[in-house]
């Protein structure tokens, strides 16, 4: 039997028992979708969502109790989409794996010439083509944003709105405040928010939160992060394009800013990153179960241990797994378990207008609609842990 059926009989096996895979089925979920206009005229939205999608999500995964998060992506007005898919295309569906959501995110151009926002038929794919949660008591948000007409192209967006609602689905507009017709275009997005039952927000492309670091000393932080991306040991068919996704991922987070980094390193010392790499990464899978060496398939390790034996491939893992936990309590001298808390707090106490900033939108509004679904999003929540 190869190795990767082993994997996946192991985790078939961990979801029937009871251990903790089990639990994360029995959470009440959120499922956003990010509805983006990626014409001309929102260029500099994209890199927006990259570089703070991880102050969303470690903000929602701080909530309690615990949530199943997932988010989507869906593009639209661009050209490259197909005028007969109305220039829309799902660029993610709703996932957990937020590794692949970056990645697929980071493969767009920042920004294009122009485009045709068939706001319509974008909600209409944000609605009937995402794999949407079937606890009907679990949250269900649309972010549409963008700016521009919403009546244009053949779908009606009065339609879109209607059946959201059917489904039980909220749809949030998120105006871009980028050119004159603001007058003009904003009613069109204010009926949308209205019709399916969510607020409308106005934001300012490339607006930033003032930088919030909890780590004072960024050298030592840089070492720490380094030192534990080097304890990933890749195994299987698709462990080598895993690896290097997440480091391109860290790379992208470097160079957006010394914060979106804390973000990025906060997530993957979160248990929401921890424990879930079994498919790819040998400490990981270590972790969950034992590894046996005739289990191993060698050709797929790293060039560094392919020629080597398995005793020697299980020896280096044990090695890193406890280097990675040595270096998870020292990163936590950097970025504590309140992390989330003390950024609020901190931006709540600066004199500045947080209003039409995309990220605090986006936070603000989850934050409101959780209250309601009865989660816990106060000030003192922290990111769970595995302690």
């Amino acid at each position: 039997m190869s190795f990767a059926r082993i994997v996946l009989l192991t985790l078939l096996l961990m979801l029937l028992g009871g251990n903790s895979f089990t639990s994360t089925r029995q959470r009440e979920t959120i499922d956003v979708v990010f509805c983006l206009d990626l014409s001309g005229s929102t260029n500099g939205l994209i890199d927006d969502v990259r570089e703070r999608m991880w102050e969303i999500i470690n903000q929602v995964n701080s909530y309690r109790p615990a949530p199943e998060f997932r988010i989507g992506v869906v593009g639209f007005s661009r050209p490259s989409f197909g005028a007969k898919n109305s220039y829309v295309k799902v660029l993610q569906d709703l996932t957990s794996d937020f590794d692949l959501l970056a990645h697929e995110l980071y493969n767009l151009k920042p920004s294009i010439e122009k485009g045709d926002q068939m706001v319509g038929e974008a909600l209409k794919v944000s609605i009937r083509k995402m794999d949407w949660s079937e606890n009907k008591n679990g949250l269900k948000v649309i972010y549409l944003i963008g700016n521009g007409m919403v009546n244009m192209g053949m779908s009606n967006y009065r339609d879109a709105c209607e059946l959201a609602v059917k489904e039980g689905i909220t749809i949030n507009t998120v105006y871009c405040r980028t050119r004159n017709n603001t007058e003009k275009e904003l009613p069109g997005w204010r009926e949308i928010a209205r019709l399916a039952g969510g607020e409308q927000y106005d934001i300012r492309i490339h607006k930033r939160t003032p930088l919030v670091m909890t780590s004072a000393d960024r050298a030592e932080f840089r070492e720490l992060a380094a030192n534990l991306s080097a304890t990933y040991l890749y195994f299987g068919r698709n462990g080598r394009e895993r690896y290097k996704m997440m480091a391109a991922i860290d790379q992208h987070a470097m160079a957006s800013n010394e914060m979106t980094y804390e973000s990025r390193v906060f997530y993957k010392i979160s248990d929401r990153y921890q424990f879930h790499q079994q498919s790819w990464d040998l400490i990981d899978y270590m972790k969950a179960g034992s590894l046996q060496p005739e289990l191993i398939e060698m050709q797929f390790l790293a060039d560094s241990l392919k020629f080597t034996s398995p005793d020697k491939v299980i020896s280096v893992a044990q090695g890193l797994k406890q280097k990675r936990s040595k270096t998870i309590v020292d990163l936590r001298r950097h970025l504590p378990y309140d992390r989330q808390a003390i950024i609020n707090r901190m931006l709540e106490d600066r004199a500045i207008d947080k209003a039409d900033i995309f990220e605090r939108v986006i936070i603000n509004s989850l934050n409101s609609h959780a209250s309601d679904k009865g989660f816990s999003t106060g000030a003192n929540a922290s990111i769970e842990f595995r302690r």
